[in-house]
């Protein structure tokens, strides 16, 4: 008698238990990002104080290297194993929403009374990016757009005046780069100019923008054939490897710069001159960014500016009970209430509709270039479209080494890509 009741309390304790864990684990918020530092440290900072006020639903957080990270957010996508909460790319929302993978965002579970209501509190257009036969599936935290950061000290050494030489073409950068290169003897220990060579994301937004300069599209307008291998992006690839096999003030190989911290060579003085993001003004700091000036992104024609632009938002997994999503809308609501603190902890301008009325946004406009990096998004068009858009860019990728690294010929490499890219868009 005694031995069965203890069993059966064991069996009660076990039961209890495992109950109380699984609960447990539903209560449970998972949120996946890319890698960004200043990004990623600000979501820990929010993740923090969400857990420290709500104990019995905590956020895990996790990150990765860009690249892996949205080939692994597809993938978890695709088998149902993604995380709750995850944040996604504009250009990477065709994959989601032709596939159902994503669960539309309910604007009333953010406290907005509906779409249209919600669409007011952002700048115009900035929801767009996430629409889908006409709803909502990601609230987005960043607005993201490329410039040209130069080093004022590089350019003052070499005879330079930082604010009156700096480069308004891709041509300007081959000319003014011959007096910036540094060179030990036949090896090159510091680029003038630098392409990252990293990430096939960044090549993308590269390429996407020059062939868009030359008056090209990378696919036609059904989006069913690519139109890379155009002369426009023959003009486009040319471009890309002019610094490295013309001017020779480019060597690939000197960069040290990772998935994790693309522009790194910047702040170590490896290049002079480098484009990427907003971002990056929070990334390398006041102390670097004293050295710095931020110009706007280089043109075939000034006069016919293109540049691209890009955004980040939250999404939510459609596999999770509505419950669930109900809480994860909570949690979202949480990371977006304060568009001033994802500006001053990111330097990425943040999409509300009130973003220039903030608090110490005209001093940012003296110290952090914000004025130039508005500028790029007025002229910015966002990456090309479609839901087959990662295979576009490793092959645009593989193109770009081949014609860069290897010196194979623009069009015949441009004519491979388009091949490898004609399968994926044929592909059901």
């Amino acid at each position: 008698m005694e031995r069965h009741l203890v069993t059966r309390l064991s069996i009660s304790l076990a039961t209890a238990l495992l109950c109380g864990s699984a609960l447990a684990q539903q209560n449970n918020i998972t949120w996946w990002e890319h890698s960004n530092p200043p990004h990623n440290n600000y979501s820990k900072e929010l993740v923090a104080d969400w857990n420290a006020k709500n104990p019995k639903t905590p956020v895990q957080y996790e990150f990765f290297a860009m690249t892996p990270y949205f080939k692994k957010l597809t993938t978890a996508l695709s088998t149902r194993s993604a995380a709750d909460v995850f944040t996604v790319m504009d250009t990477l929302m065709p994959i989601y929403t032709t596939k159902n993978t994503l669960a539309p965002i309910h604007p009333e579970w953010l406290g907005y009374k509906n779409l249209d209501d919600m669409k007011k509190h952002y700048l115009p257009g900035s929801l767009d990016g996430y629409m889908y036969q006409g709803k909502l599936y990601g609230v987005p935290v960043i607005a993201a757009v490329f410039s040209l950061y130069i080093n004022r000290k590089h350019f003052q050494e070499a005879g330079l005046d930082p604010d009156k030489d700096y480069p308004r073409t891709w041509e300007d950068i081959g000319r003014i780069g011959k007096k910036l290169v540094k060179m030990d003897g036949n090896k090159m220990v510091r680029e003038a100019f630098d392409f990252a060579m990293h990430s096939s994301t960044w090549t993308m937004w590269y390429f996407n923008s020059l062939i868009r300069q030359y008056g090209g599209e990378i696919l036609d307008a059904s989006g069913k054939k690519c139109t890379a291998n155009s002369e426009a992006g023959v003009n486009a690839m040319k471009v890309r490897a002019m610094y490295v096999q013309d001017y020779k003030i480019s060597d690939p190989t000197v960069s040290f710069a990772t998935n994790a911290l693309p522009a790194d060579d910047l702040p170590k003085g490896r290049v002079s001159m480098f484009i990427t993001h907003a971002g990056s003004v929070a990334q390398f700091g006041p102390g670097v960014m004293k050295d710095m000036k931020v110009v706007p992104y280089p043109q075939v024609n000034p006069q016919k500016p293109i540049t691209p632009v890009y955004g980040f938002a939250l999404a939510v997994n459609p596999q999770i009970p509505e419950a669930k999503q109900k809480l994860v809308h909570d949690f979202i609501k949480h990371v977006t209430k304060d568009p001033k603190g994802w500006y001053e902890k990111t330097s990425y301008p943040y999409p509300a509709s009130n973003f220039l009325e903030l608090p110490g946004i005209e001093e940012a406009r003296k110290t952090r270039y914000l004025d130039v990096f508005l500028q790029d998004v007025k002229n910015g068009r966002f990456v090309q479209r479609s839901p087959q858009i990662l295979e576009i860019n490793e092959a645009i990728h593989r193109a770009t080494e081949r014609v860069v690294l290897k010196a194979e010929n623009p069009k015949a490499s441009l004519d491979q890509a388009c091949k490898e890219i004609d399968a994926a868009l044929a592909q059901p």
